[in-house]
């Protein structure tokens, strides 16, 4: 990335929505140059401009799952799992007692539960968990919250009908037809 690609994306991460041709005036040069450096950059995979949820205002909360599973290899695979997951905004291997580190967000505190008791503790994997709650983030407000309600099975391999929480203390996974919404603060 040069500097106007630099440029480009400080804008565009102020406000996703900066017109192609208020870029080209800002950068002295033509919209057309403009969207073809946007046109590269996605193609490149340097850029992606898409909405986020803000969290805050929807009142989630948070948790930090420090896991220690037999191997990397083991760590690696589950992170490929995990990543697919619509309450999973952060996953990482790591070094140390722990070999694979969670950041899951969610719109109350028995679907952080849930997701972490039904989904994440029963993995034969797992060897030791350490776990965090928290509150609203702080930081970051807006997240790539991935409601796309489309399939009856979970990126997990779960069926919320199944499931003898839902309805009760889970709404169901966003990633399914299943999810019930935003509702059921608790």
């Amino acid at each position: 990335m040069d500097e106007r690609d630099m440029r480009i994306y400080r804008m565009l991460r102020k406000d996703g929505r900066t017109k192609v041709s208020e870029i080209a005036r800002e950068l002295g040069i033509s919209h057309t140059s403009v969207r073809e450096r946007l046109e590269r950059l996605e193609r490149r995979g340097d850029l992606k401009v898409q909405a986020l949820l803000n969290i805050r205002k929807r009142n989630f909360v948070s948790a930090v799952v420090n896991l220690r599973v037999r191997s990397m290899d083991e760590a690696e695979r589950l992170a490929d799992v995990f990543a697919k997951c619509p309450r999973t905004v952060l996953v990482a291997t790591t070094t140390g007692k722990y070999n694979l580190n969670l950041a899951l967000i969610a719109e109350n505190y028995s679907a952080l539960e849930v997701t972490i008791e039904n989904t994440i503790r029963p993995l034969e994997e797992v060897r030791e968990m350490d776990v965090s709650l928290g509150s609203s983030p702080a930081y970051p407000e807006f997240v790539d919250f991935k409601l796309d309600p489309v399939r009856e099975v979970a990126p997990c391999g779960k069926v919320c009908t199944d499931c003898y929480l839902y309805g009760k203390k889970c709404m169901g996974c966003p990633a399914t037809v299943y999810f019930k919404g935003f509702a059921g603060r608790g």
